[in-house]
């Protein structure tokens, strides 16, 4: 049986990866490369959906009557979760303003 430690930096490393591929992806497409953009938020739903599975693997644990200590490391993990959770459809709408400005700026040349 894994750790709550264990489990918690899975959690931190999964979403942490997620939030900062969307991050990139935000900047990538500021410069217009709204291709590779994409592919960073493709790969950050990976890191996102990981994370999420573990979150959940503990709570279908936990409804079984599996109990398990709770520590202040494993509550940060679900910050981190939450954060890259939450990130997601703000990044989604940048990178769509972006190539909306994009195509509006087409239409001026």
């Amino acid at each position: 049986m894994e750790s709550v430690e264990q489990i918690a930096f899975k959690i931190i490393a999964a979403s942490g990866d997620s939030f900062s591929l969307l991050i990139e992806a935000m900047k990538l497409a500021r410069e217009g490369d709204f291709e590779k953009a994409e592919a960073k938020v493709k790969e950050a739903d990976r890191f996102l959906t990981e994370a999420h599975r573990v979150q959940t693997d503990l709570i279908v644990k936990e409804s079984r009557g599996e109990k398990m200590e709770y520590s202040t490391l494993l509550i940060h993990a679900q910050d981190h979760l939450m954060n890259a959770m939450l990130a997601k459809p703000f990044v989604l709408e940048i990178i769509n303003l972006y190539k909306k400005m994009a195509k509006e700026g087409e239409g001026r040349n």
